[in-house]
């Protein structure tokens, strides 16, 4: 019995989380496109039980958002990710590169474990 409370509650959490994400989402791409916005690069990393981004790149390039606005692409940078990968930061880690075309609002996501021989990236298009 407590085992699929467990697994309810589970469930619950990550349809929450899901559900915030989207709404999240749904917020930025407005703010990005009133503030010129075209694409977010984001690139990510983790390892040894740590992780974060590493970089957002803009485009056009000339643009410079408030640190509020940066510090919550960033985050749903790392919410977006995650999501995907959960755990990337386990062991030897992972990293990839989240890019938003904020136009048709479409995120291609690439990642690759660090600890993988093969090193072969997932891809994720249009998500």
């Amino acid at each position: 019995m407590k085992q699929e409370n467990f697994f309810t509650q589970m469930s619950a959490e990550r349809a929450l989380a899901e559900q915030n994400l989207l709404a999240t989402r749904a917020i930025l791409v407005t703010q990005l496109r009133a503030a010129g916005v075209a694409r977010a690069r984001i690139h990510y990393e983790g390892y040894d039980d740590d992780g974060n981004v590493g970089c957002i790149e803009l485009e056009p390039p000339h643009i410079s958002l408030p640190d509020s606005l940066y510090q919550r692409l960033e985050d749903f940078g790392w919410d977006f990710a995650y999501s995907y990968n959960p755990g990337l930061e386990n062991d030897c880690g992972g990293g990839g590169e989240l890019d938003w075309n904020l136009q048709r609002d479409a995120i291609d996501l690439s990642y690759c474990l660090y600890g993988d021989e093969e090193n072969i990236p997932e891809e994720y298009k249009d998500q």
